[in-house]
């Protein structure tokens, strides 16, 4: 009887951790689908495009379009 009663608590507790480990794989699957759909994969811009952008950057520096703060602001985003 006491055999029987201890199988039953640890066929519940596997089932319960099945359960949680289950979960925890649709979240992670829910969480990656999300990621997928906000294109939260960042790409960096190429390098010969940042080249291209920090020569236009400083051109129009040069021409005091922008000033040197505007300057620094711009080429810190871009070499980020």
């Amino acid at each position: 009887m006491i055999s029987l009663i201890v199988y039953i608590i640890v066929g519940l507790i596997l089932f319960f951790i099945f359960y949680l480990a289950i979960q925890g794989i649709d979240r992670g699957i829910k969480a990656k689908n999300l990621n997928k759909s906000k294109n939260l994969y960042i790409d960096k811009m190429p390098l010969k495009n940042i080249a291209k952008e920090l020569k236009k950057l400083k051109v129009l520096y040069k021409n005091g379009t922008i000033n040197k703060k505007e300057f620094q602001a711009a080429k810190k985003k871009i070499l980020s």
